[in-house]
C-alpha cells in the first residue's frame, strides 16, 4: 500500500475508533497484501488479532472500504514486524521462561518497546513525573505506592509507566512485571467467570506477580464487578510490598462512577500530575527527533513548530513527522513555508471558539443557546450539550473548568458527561457514526 494511501487509512480510522484506540490496538498494523477483492493485515501477535476481530473488525474494514472504494474483504494474520523478530531473537533467554511473565510482560500488544527513559525527554512539565518513574525502579522499600499518573491524552504517562517496567525487568530479570489495561483486565475477569477461571485469574495477579502496571483506569467507570476485583488485588499487592503503577486522564478523585474504597486506595500512595509541554521542552523534543531520524531543520522551522503545536507531545510528533515525510515524498526542503502549508491540519483547530460550537450544535440539533446552557435533564438537551462538551475539549485549547463556565457547569459535572459520551462512542457504533458525520460537517463549516 502506498504511504499516502495508507496515511489516508490510518487517519480515518483514527476519527472513527478515536486516537486512543487506535494508537494503543492498531499502530501496529502492516500491509501484507492488497489484491482486487481482498486486504490482507498483519497483527504482530495473536493477542491483537483476537482482540482486533473482537472489536475493530467492522471499523477497519469499512474503513478500508471508503478509502479505496472498493468492495474489499478483510483478512487478519499474524506477522510479526522485523523488529519485533529482532527482539524477541535477542531478549536474554531468562527474561522468555520466566513463569507468568511472557504474556504480560512480552506478548500483549500494549508494550511499546521504545518507551524507556532514555528517550523520554524531561522538561518542567514532567520532571517530577519522570523522578517519581525512576524512583519506583530502586528495589526499596515501596515509599510511593501505588504510584498514579494521570494527564490529558499524549502527554507521556504510557510512555513513564512502560519505561519504568522495561527498566524493572532489566534491572531484575527475575521480577515479574504484569502490564495491562482497565479494558483487558476488565476482557480477562468476564472470560474467567464465563470459564470458570476466576481462582485462576486472581492467582495470577495477586501472588505471581511482584510490580503490577494498569493502564486508563478511568475505563472502571461504573463496572462494580471489576472495581472490586482491581481494589482487592491492589490492597492485596500494596500489603505484600508488591509495587502498584496506575495511569487514567484524570486524577483518581475526578474520576466518577469509581467506589470510594477505590478511589482511596488508589490515591492513597503518590499521584503525579504531568501537565503540557512548555516551549524548550518541544524544542527538545523536536531536536530528539530530528537527531533519530538524521534530519536537519533551522531554527525558524523548528521556533514555528514548537510555537504552533500546543495540545500534546502526540500531536507535536505527529506534525514532524508529517513534515519529513511531506519533504521526502515531495522532494522539497524543509521550510518556513512547507512548514506553515504541512501544519495547518494540527493548527486550524486553533480558530474554533466556545461560541461557534454552541451555535452549531444548537442549529443542528434544533434547540435554542438557552435550552443548551439550561438545567435541563432531557435527552434532547443532554445529548447535544454532551456533543458540545466533546467538541470543546476536541476544538479548544480551553480547561474543562472553562468549559463548565461556558454551559454553567463545574469542572466534575462536565468530566462526568464527557467520559459518560466517550464511553458511548466507544461501544456504540450508532453514536460513534452519527459523530463521525457531525464532525465533518462541522469541520468544513468552521475549519
Amino acid at each position: 500500500m502506498e504511504a499516502q494511501f495508507w496515511s489516508q487509512f490510518e487517519k480515518r480510522l483514527k476519527t472513527r475508533i478515536g486516537a486512543t484506540s487506535y494508537n494503543r490496538w492498531l499502530s501496529h498494523l502492516t500491509t501484507q497484501d492488497i489484491s482486487s477483492n481482498t486486504a490482507t493485515l498483519s497483527c504482530p501477535n495473536t493477542f491483537v488479532l483476537d482482540w482486533i476481530r473482537l472489536h475493530f473488525y467492522g471499523d477497519i474494514l469499512a474503513t478500508l472500504r471508503e478509502v479505496t472504494g472498493q468492495d474489499l474483504s478483510l483478512r487478519l494474520v499474524v506477522a510479526p514486524s522485523r523488529e519485533e523478530k529482532s527482539r524477541k531473537d535477542t531478549l536474554p533467554k531468562r527474561q522468555l521462561s520466566l513463569p507468568g511473565t511472557e504474556n504480560y510482560l512480552h506478548g500483549l500488544p500494549f508494550i511499546n518497546r521504545e518507551y524507556t527513559f532514555t528517550n523520554f525527554v524531561v522538561g518542567p512539565c514532567n520532571q517530577f513525573a519522570y523522578a517519581s518513574a525512576q524512583a519506583v525502579t530502586e528495589r526499596k522499600s515501596r515509599l510511593y505506592n501505588p504510584v498514579f499518573f494521570h494527564s490529558s491524552e499524549g502527554l507521556g504517562k504510557t510512555h513513564l509507566s512502560t519505561a519504568t517496567g522495561q527498566k524493572i525487568i532489566t534491572n531484575y530479570p527475575e521480577t515479574k512485571v504484569f502490564y495491562t489495561t482497565a479494558e483487558w483486565f476488565t476482557h480477562e475477569m468476564i472470560q474467567a467467570l464465563r470459564k470458570n477461571l476466576i481462582s485462576e485469574f486472581k492467582e495470577k495477579y495477586r501472588k505471581r506477580c511482584d510490580v503490577l502496571v494498569i493502564e486508563d483506569i478511568q475505563f472502571l467507570q461504573g463496572k462494580d464487578k471489576t472495581q472490586d476485583e482491581v481494589f482487592y488485588t491492589l490492597d492485596t499487592l500494596i500489603q505484600m510490598d508488591k509495587q502498584v503503577i496506575l495511569t487514567a486522564n484524570a486524577d483518581p478523585r475526578e474520576i466518577n462512577d469509581l467506589k470510594a474504597n477505590l478511589r482511596s486506595r488508589m490515591g492513597s500512595g503518590l499521584v503525579v500530575d504531568i501537565k503540557k509541554p512548555d516551549y524548550e521542552t518541544k524544542r527538545n523534543i523536536i531536536a530528539r527527533k530530528c537527531a533519530k531520524e538524521q534530519i536537519t531543520i533551522s531554527e525558524e522551522v523548528a521556533d514555528y513548530i514548537a510555537r504552533t503545536i500546543e495540545s500534546n507531545v502526540r500531536d507535536l510528533t505527529s506534525a514532524l513527522i508529517n513534515l519529513i515525510a511531506t519533504s521526502s515524498l515531495l522532494g522539497q526542503k524543509i521550510d518556513l513555508d512547507l512548514a506553515k502549508e504541512t501544519l495547518k491540519s494540527f493548527i486550524k483547530n486553533k480558530t474554533v471558539t466556545v461560541a461557534e460550537i454552541k451555535k452549531f450544535i444548537s442549529h443542528h440539533f434544533k434547540i435554542t443557546l438557552d435550552q443548551l446552557q439550561s438545567k435541563s435533564r432531557s435527552r434532547g438537551v443532554t445529548y447535544p450539550r454532551q456533543v458540545a462538551y466533546y467538541f470543546c475539549r476536541k476544538y479548544t485549547d480551553i480547561t474543562l473548568s472553562a468549559i463548565g463556565e461556558n454551559f454553567g457547569r463545574n469542572h466534575s459535572s462536565v468530566l462526568r458527561a464527557l467520559n459518560k459520551f466517550e464511553t458511548s462512542m466507544r461501544t456504540n457504533r450508532n453514536v460513534r457514526d452519527a459523530i463521525n458525520y457531525l464532525t465533518d460537517k462541522f469541520e468544513k463549516s468552521y475549519l
